[in-house]
C-alpha cells in the first residue's frame, strides 16, 4: 500500500479531481480485505477499491472512501 499512497499524493498534486483505485480480484478481496486490519488500513488511508472477477472479466464492485 505504500506505493499506492505515493501515487495518490502525486495524483492529488497534478489532477486533484481524479480518483485512484486499487484493483483487486474478488478472491483476494474476500480472503484478505474482509479482515479487520485490512479494513482499518483501507479506511484510514482512504483507499478506493475496484473489485473484479478475472474469469468473467467483470467489475464486481466499486468501493470509495
Amino acid at each position: 500500500m505504500g506505493q499506492l499512497q505515493l501515487y495518490q499524493w502525486a495524483l492529488e498534486g497534478q489532477e486533484p479531481e481524479r480518483q485512484l483505485f486499487l484493483a483487486i480480484s474478488q478472491t483476494s478481496y474476500l480472503r484478505h480485505f474482509q479482515t479487520t486490519i485490512f479494513q482499518l488500513a483501507v479506511e484510514r488511508n482512504k483507499i478506493n477499491l475496484l473489485v473484479y472477477e478475472p474469469e468473467q472479466e467483470a467489475i464486481v464492485q466499486w468501493i470509495t472512501h
